[in-house]
């Protein structure tokens, strides 16, 4: 038997030339041990050097590599997958959920509300399981967050990314102060401690962070109070605004609002524009000349939310124009989320309160006041508030002899408005240093008018 497979088995030399011919394997027998197909691919042994996808001199196709795709590849991908109208409908479940759970990180349920809620605002096709929502929050988180470190790399207050604003509604806060803490707003960023920059563990008097909008324990009148200011008494003794009144302000805002009083901001526009006099001196259109004022009262805010910041005092200014660079779409459970966190939140006031340019920031105030629940009503001015016949300013009226008395310091739509939802107001001098505090904080100061 040996001898008759020795006999059949070819030559060395001719099975070599088959594989140089382009056969992929060859059979090599010996009597001790049977025929075994002999791998051929390795170098200088007919090695197939043909690229992948072309055909092979034997007529056969190279199979291609399984695993081509990149990294970037499955990154573009995922992109794709999210439509805008997905990522829109993602962020506002999200937010929700988010303030629902006071600042919290969602749990199984709450991500599975998020996910249904994204399934049932999109195609079958665009539906995203509960992974994918986690992951595209985390993505645009470390996003914003690169955002944010590219603006204050550059100086830049604008972001051309369009989910930036609405990041900046639910992350805004995360901020790292200069003592090196991070606000209670950056630990929602995802940020892992191994990824913060270590720094040094001995603290000095000067690197111990400061808290602000810190609600404290102290006994006040009244939890929430909006204090509408008059333009007037901002132009100080000239016009425009002066910036001292404006410091004054704010100082004595931020003073009640670290008491723990919620303080909701309702500006008039009189020291920029007076709609008023337009239109008796030059018959300018009713309507259009109180939008001017409208646009002279956001001015107003922005100026006062400045100032309020630079005491590291947490302001949000909220307005019926669409104004997504300077300020936040007018939105009742938002502005009261703000409140309940210790920020103070500024109505644009007339017409960019309320939406009419046709009532007076005046009433904006007393609407305002009714929609967020607030305690009280106070209107600072440049006098010392309701006075008597010989001029002398009254501590206590009621809502009847206010309307009788025919006040000029404040709208009477404005205070009838306030008796029907029962809501006191209070008339003061905010010129005077001190009043705004005390009249935040519910001391006598002025005249109140109740009952």
């Amino acid at each position: 038997m040996a001898q008759s497979t020795n006999a059949e088995s070819p030559p060395i030399g001719e099975g070599s030339n088959n594989i140089n011919n382009g056969d992929s394997t060859a059979i090599v027998a010996t009597a001790n041990s049977p025929a075994t197909p002999a791998a051929v691919n390795s170098p200088g042994t007919g090695e197939d050097l043909t690229k992948s996808g072309e055909i092979t001199p034997n007529g056969r196709r190279s199979k291609k590599p399984k695993h081509e795709s990149s990294a970037g590849g499955d990154h573009r991908k995922e992109r794709e997958e999210w439509s805008d109208t997905a990522i829109a409908i993602l962020l506002d479940s999200y937010t929700d959920k988010y303030m629902a759970l006071n600042r919290s990180n969602l749990r199984g349920k709450d991500w599975e509300v998020v996910a249904e809620l994204v399934a049932e605002g999109c195609d079958k096709h665009s539906r995203k399981s509960i992974e994918q929502c986690k992951n595209k929050i985390d993505n645009l988180k470390k996003r914003y967050k690169l955002e944010t470190q590219r603006m204050e790399s550059n100086g830049g207050s604008v972001s051309s990314w369009i989910w930036f604003k609405k990041m900046e509604r639910v992350f805004g806060n995360a901020t790292i102060t200069k003592s090196g803490a991070a606000s209670d707003d950056d630990k929602s960023i995802g940020v892992s401690s191994a990824q913060r920059p270590r720094r040094s563990a001995r603290l000095t008097p000067n690197s111990i962070p400061v808290l602000d909008n810190i609600k404290t324990t102290t006994n006040t009148k009244w939890k929430r109070v909006v204090f509408k200011v008059s333009g007037t008494s901002l132009a100080g003794s000239g016009q425009s605004i002066d910036p001292k009144v404006a410091l004054q302000i704010a100082e004595e805002v931020a003073t009640a609002s670290r008491c723990g009083v919620e303080v909701a901001i309702i500006i008039g526009g009189r020291n920029f524009f007076c709609g008023d006099s337009w239109v008796s001196a030059t018959d300018l259109d009713r309507p259009t000349a109180y939008q001017i004022g409208m646009m002279a009262t956001v001015m107003n805010s922005i100026l006062l939310q400045s100032a309020l910041e630079k005491l590291n005092i947490q302001t949000r200014v909220q307005s019926a124009f669409v104004m997504p660079e300077i300020a936040e779409p007018y939105n009742r459970l938002r502005a009261m989320r703000h409140l309940d966190k210790g920020r103070v939140v500024i109505f644009g006031g007339v017409g960019a309160g309320t939406g009419n340019p046709l009532f007076t920031t005046d009433t904006a105030a007393a609407l305002r006041a009714s929609e967020i629940n607030a305690d009280a009503v106070i209107k600072g001015t440049n006098v010392n508030g309701i006075c008597d016949k010989n001029n002398v300013a009254l501590d206590h009226i009621s809502f009847r002899d206010a309307v009788s008395r025919d006040c000029s310091s404040m709208d009477l739509m404005a205070i009838q408005f306030c008796e029907e939802n029962a809501i006191p107001v209070v008339i003061f001098n905010m010129l005077e240093p001190g009043n705004v505090s005390k009249a935040l904080t519910g001391e006598q100061v002025g005249t109140l008018i109740e009952g």
